[in-house]
């Protein structure tokens, strides 16, 4: 993500699994990265119609507490 380089985040994307995306995110840096990766998410593609594209944050220890 152009965003996390430039900020110079040590948090890193691992993983896509279909609509989700698992961040592996330093607990100093997890305030500033949600709003940078909700962003991304609801700009990344224009719907038609001025359809807004919804997504949500979830975070935890590992994936299953996240939800």
């Amino acid at each position: 993500m152009h965003e996390f380089n430039k900020h110079k985040f040590k948090s890193k994307m691992l993983l896509q699994v279909h609509d989700e995306l698992v961040f592996d995110v330093h607990k100093s840096e997890l305030e500033t990265i949600k709003p940078i990766i909700l962003d991304c998410m609801q700009t990344a593609l224009a719907l038609p119609n001025g359809v807004p594209t919804d997504a949500e944050i979830g975070s935890g220890v590992n994936w299953l507490e996240a939800h």
